[in-house]
């Protein structure tokens, strides 16, 4: 019997060995390494399982038996509990589809080695190699899209990109183009999703005050984003002061003035608002403009000293389809120019 029982906890510490070697970390890594651990849960299991056979063996039947029964089985399921979700995990997959089961060890350094080996062949001069090789790596997924897309644009390759634009900039282009109705519902919907979204709510509270000519409504707007938490208080103060300004009929003389003077003058002349303004709304007619992007970001970057602002004009660009890594790069360059020259002045 002695030796049944010594053959048994030797088979449950080689299966609970193998089941330990399932279990992954957060980030995926596998814990098949992690010995001591394993070594440690596995010891666990096996004297659980040894009192279990022991309290077997004295077939006492008293009330420390019924104590085990309670005890050691809930003890084992707990310890085993992630090895056995980690492969029943992988057996479903394997039905579902046996590509989604990946087994190959993880590496995390493997997606820098490979954008190292790119690099290597563009400083060579071997653009088509580059090419070639950002092909498998795409094909493999040793690294990721988004990468692999970037990659091939810098080197001069066109990628494919969907038509799809934001939501933002679509109805900032409805506005300039007298579609009210089409901007207003698709504000309305923006709001719908995220109250405290502050560029949705300054655009259709401009559109109530100034296009619309119902500054209530703006108000109400103004309103339900006061209720929301963690609004600065210089965009509610902002907004409340705007929105009798916006209302007032805008004579026409002032818009052909504005319209005839260039960007620069504006700048020139200290006008930032004017300026700003004259930018939002050829982004709007023409979202794919750099150069007014570019533009907008050194008023508020530079002359203007609103870093915040231009950083998220920053990120606008870099994620916009309409524009490539070069020219990301290039505004990013400027950005730390204005940065570095706002804090030699402070």
């Amino acid at each position: 019997m002695i030796l049944l029982n010594i053959g048994l906890l030797s088979l449950l510490l080689a299966g609970s060995w193998w089941l330990t070697g399932f279990d992954t970390t957060a980030s995926g890594e596998s814990r098949r390494p992690h010995f001591v651990s394993r070594l440690l849960r596995c010891a666990a299991i096996v004297w659980l399982a040894g009192v279990f056979l022991w309290y077997i063996e004295l077939k006492d039947g008293g009330q420390g038996g019924v104590a085990l029964l309670l005890i050691i089985p809930p003890s084992l399921a707990l310890l085993l509990r992630s090895s056995l979700a980690e492969v029943m995990a992988r057996g479903v997959l394997r039905l579902v589809d046996p590509a989604l089961c990946d087994t190959r060890p993880f590496d995390p350094g493997k997606s820098q080695r490979c954008m190292d080996a790119v690099a290597h062949l563009v400083r060579s001069g071997r653009r088509d190699e580059a090419v070639n090789l950002c092909r498998e790596f795409e094909q493999s997924g040793d690294v990721d899209s988004i990468t692999v897309e970037r990659t091939l644009e810098f080197l001069g390759v066109k990628q494919e990109k969907p038509a799809a634009s934001s939501p933002l900039p679509q109805a900032s282009r409805f506005r300039s183009q007298e579609k009210y109705y089409e901007a207003e519902q698709l504000l309305k919907a923006l709001l719908v999703k995220n109250p405290a979204h502050i560029d949705a709510a300054m655009l259709l509270m401009r559109l109530y005050a100034e296009n619309l000519r119902q500054p209530e409504r703006a108000r109400e707007v103004l309103c339900r984003l006061e209720q929301q938490p963690h609004i600065p208080a210089s965009h509610v103060d902002f907004a409340r002061h705007s929105i009798d300004e916006w209302a007032v009929p805008k004579p026409a003389v002032r818009v052909a003035a504005l319209v005839s003077e260039s960007v620069e003058a504006l700048v020139a002349s200290g006008r930032f608002g004017s300026a700003v303004e004259m930018l939002e709304q050829k982004i709007g007619e023409r979202p794919g403009d750099f150069e007014a992007w570019l533009q907008l970001a050194e008023i508020h970057g530079r002359h203007c000293h609103n870093m915040p602002r231009a950083l998220k004009i920053l990120r606008q660009i870099e994620l916009s389809p309409d524009f490539s890594r070069a020219q990301f790069l290039l505004a990013e360059a400027r950005f730390k120019t204005w940065r570095e020259t706002a804090e030699h002045v402070k």
